[in-house]
């Protein structure tokens, strides 16, 4: 499975949104290197799925919408990648799929990692990083 730059992005804002504290659009886009439209895009969709919470004005910004250790990286994945099911042979037909060794251990492996995937929070992955105004006054 290779998680696409939209999945990976959106990953990356909630990790840097798990400290509790409002981060801007602007400086997401830019403590993470990533255009401010995709930023939007991500973050609109973050917010859509109770995942960030967005608050305009003075003192706003984005913040976890949920307590990190209750998101899951596979709630992510699922959010912004669309179903593998790991058919290596790309055949068709379901019948012979059903009947291969080979396709069954696909399957036991695609299953093993969603497990793993749920297992991890976005508690599990914060981005430790100080915050560049935090950086300049130590």
């Amino acid at each position: 499975m290779k998680i696409n730059a939209v999945t990976h992005g959106a990953l990356r804002i909630l990790m840097i949104c798990g400290d509790g504290k409002a981060v801007t659009l602007p400086e997401i886009a830019s403590r993470l290197g990533m255009p401010e439209a995709r930023v939007t895009r991500s973050c609109a969709a973050l917010a859509r799925a109770g995942l960030l919470v967005g608050r305009r004005g003075r003192g706003g910004g984005y913040r976890l919408g949920q307590p990190a250790a209750q998101i899951s990286v596979l709630s992510v994945i699922d959010l912004f990648e669309p179903e593998d099911d790991m058919r290596v042979c790309g055949r068709g037909d379901a019948r012979a799929c059903q009947n291969c060794p080979f396709g069954g251990a696909c399957a036991e492996a695609y299953r093993a990692m969603r497990e793993e995937l749920a297992a991890i929070s976005v508690a599990d992955i914060l981005i430790d990083h100080a915050r560049p105004q935090a950086a300049q006054s130590a």
